[in-house]
């Protein structure tokens, strides 16, 4: 062995001693999702602000960067559960400055694989699902705290989101039905009822709200505002007697069949809307794919030369796996809720399945990214046979070629770990309950599925013609 060749040993050692990979972003808030499944959102308001490197929920970074965006939004979720509205709302507002969208769908490939890894990932970039609920997150915030000016802001970037989203996917809609339902709600509340029904109009389209279609009927009345859809609702009903207008007014012999809010602003009862999420949506985890079932998926969006390249290396063993993510359930022990309101039973309707649009969601966008992930691989790969021949002819020995190939391969893996970030906060499935109730204070308890004592029990007051929307949380 000449003298060169303990050097290069040593070197290659040390290459290889260095190559250690980290948890990424999952690995971050591992223990923030510990302790909500625990239910203690003390110690998880805490983790997410040692991840921030803050001292406290109280405080924000001088200078948002990398997955600071994304934090943020966590947090936002641990105090909106703590019923720290007016903290969550700033955290939102925070956050929605700095948050930048996922666009797989129009850059290249190519482009993608240079930010997918955490290594160049950057500021964080979210998919539009994650927009959607940032605006209907802070919506809700706004309405429990009876701000409703500030909800119809929201509303209002919401709706515009969803506009984008559209466009840019060639018409196909952009619907979130939790966040148009809650829209309605805000202009209903506000006496804007045409705002109102289109919103409630976009919220069937996504979900099925039975209750719904009957507060439509009750509204539409109060606006010129019509749809064919809303025509169908009108005719299962028999008519109104007497129109009423815009501003609420009726002509002086109308005599009135229903309790229309427009027409009776000074009604006896108010509007109680409880929104109960359970558990967490799926989270992103690292995993290794073999490069045959990897190519399988992806080889639609590979180049013709990119799908040639990668077949070859897989052949000759130099690309075996591909570093990529995928969907994780959330442990779970709760299955829904039940609602009882001064003791009676409530109705509860799902509001949104989140877990489902968050798949959905990766679901579009995993043919590309994997894509993305074996262009990435295949350079490491070509890195790593080019290391294997450079080394051969120095030394005149192949072990120390495939010494170097591991090393070099190994490295590369390393910085290659997939980007694990996403909304890990995400509530696994939200429910609606909405009654309308006699002004006063009223008892109202509910109880999550599959356990003997979860569950909350609280008082609100509801002013005759005024609202309550009530926010309960269980992240287990």
């Amino acid at each position: 062995m000449n003298a060169a060749r303990p050097i290069l040993f040593s070197v290659l050692l040390l290459a290889a001693a260095s190559a250690i990979g980290c948890a990424g972003y999952a690995g971050q808030v591992q223990d923030m999702r510990t302790a909500l499944f625990q239910a203690d959102r003390e110690k998880a308001l805490k983790e997410v602000n040692g991840a921030l490197d803050l001292g406290d929920g109280d405080q924000y970074p001088l200078k948002v960067k990398s997955e600071d965006t994304l934090l943020l939004l966590e947090r936002a979720s641990v105090k909106h559960a703590m019923n720290d509205f007016r903290g969550s709302s700033l955290d939102y507002r925070i956050a929605d400055r700095h948050l930048e969208l996922l666009d797989v769908k129009r850059d290249p490939v190519g482009k993608i694989a240079e930010w997918i890894f955490s290594g160049d990932a950057g500021i964080y970039r979210a998919p539009s699902h994650e927009k959607l609920m940032l605006s209907t997150g802070n919506m809700l915030n706004y309405l429990a705290m009876g701000n409703l000016e500030s909800a119809r802001v929201e509303a209002r970037r919401l709706d515009l989101a969803q506009q984008i989203f559209a466009d840019e996917d060639e018409g196909t809609p952009a619907l979130l039905g939790v966040g148009d339902y809650l829209s309605g709600f805000a202009f209903e509340m506000s006496g804007r009822y045409e705002q109102a029904l289109q919103q409630y109009l976009d919220a069937l389209k996504d979900t099925d709200y039975p209750h719904l279609k009957a507060v439509i009927r009750d509204i539409a009345p109060c606006t010129s505002y019509r749809t064919p859809e809303i025509d169908a609702l009108l005719a299962d009903v028999a008519p109104v007697t007497g129109a009423a207008t815009t501003d609420g007014a009726t002509t002086a012999d109308d005599a009135v069949t229903e309790p229309l809010r427009c027409i009776h602003p000074d009604r006896e009862t108010g509007t109680l809307l409880v929104v109960s999420s359970v558990g967490l949506a799926p989270h992103k985890q690292a995993v290794r794919l073999p490069i045959g079932a990897a190519i399988v998926i992806a080889g639609a969006f590979l180049a013709p030369d990119e799908l040639a390249r990668a077949n070859d290396f897989a052949v000759r063993g130099l690309l075996k796996w591909v570093n990529f993510t995928e969907l994780a359930p959330a442990a779970s022990i709760y299955g829904g809720v039940d609602v009882a309101v001064d003791g009676v039973a409530a109705p509860v309707e799902l509001g949104q399945d989140m877990a489902a649009v968050v798949q959905r969601s990766w679901d579009d966008v995993k043919g590309k990214m994997l894509a993305a992930a074996i262009v990435r691989m295949i350079a490491r790969a070509a890195a790593g046979a080019g290391t294997n021949a450079a080394v051969e002819a120095a030394t005149g020995e192949s072990i120390f070629g495939l010494l170097a190939q591991v090393v070099v391969e190994g490295t590369m893996t390393v910085a290659d770990t997939p980007d694990t970030r996403c909304w890990n906060t995400l509530p696994k499935t939200i429910y609606i309950t909405r009654m309308e109730v006699p002004a006063g204070t009223h008892r109202v308890n509910v109880r999550w599925k599959g356990a003997r004592d979860g569950g909350i029990d609280t008082e609100v007051n509801v002013n005759a013609g005024g609202f309550v929307v009530l926010p309960i949380h269980s992240m287990r």
